[in-house]
């Protein structure tokens, strides 16, 4: 078992809830306005109370142990300016009204995309870098993103 294997069942959890984001773009000019707000409530209900929590505690936490760890202080930047890219497409659903259907699509497909390719650059660039560390390092990660996600990780 790898350090970060926590992370990456998470961030499986995570590719669920946002494989929904597709789906439900290509649902919504089927549905009728108030299934179309019920819809939109719920995936805003996701994003605000479990992804948006998730990527602030990133910031905090697993970021700055990152840059410690790859030596640049500055290399979480791009991930950073993600999470605004992302924040701002939540913030837009939220005000798009829900008989605009053409927006409702586009912020759901562009959150899809976002998010998705967000988390594979987790993967691939940031969490090879805690695996190669000693245990504990990823462990005290885990800990305190749970602790300010509002959630606890759980270690095998």
């Amino acid at each position: 078992m790898r350090p970060t294997d926590p992370f990456r069942q998470e961030h499986a959890e995570l590719l669920e809830h946002i494989d929904h984001l597709r789906h439900a773009a290509r649902e919504v000019p089927r549905l009728a306005p108030d299934e179309r707000e019920l819809l939109v409530a719920r995936i805003l209900g996701f994003l605000r109370d479990t992804l948006v929590p998730h990527a602030r505690a990133e910031e905090e936490v697993l970021y700055p142990e990152w840059c410690t760890l790859v030596g640049f202080a500055d290399a979480a930047g791009p991930m950073i300016y993600d999470h605004e890219a992302i924040v701002a497409r939540v913030d837009r659903l939220a005000e798009t009204d829900v008989a605009d259907v053409d927006t409702l699509q586009e912020l759901l497909y562009g959150l899809y995309a976002l998010v998705g390719t967000h988390l594979r650059k987790e993967e691939v660039l940031q969490l090879p870098a805690f695996d190669a560390a000693p245990p504990e390092v990823a462990e005290a990660v885990l800990e305190r993103m749970g602790a300010l996600a509002g959630h606890a990780h759980h270690h095998a």
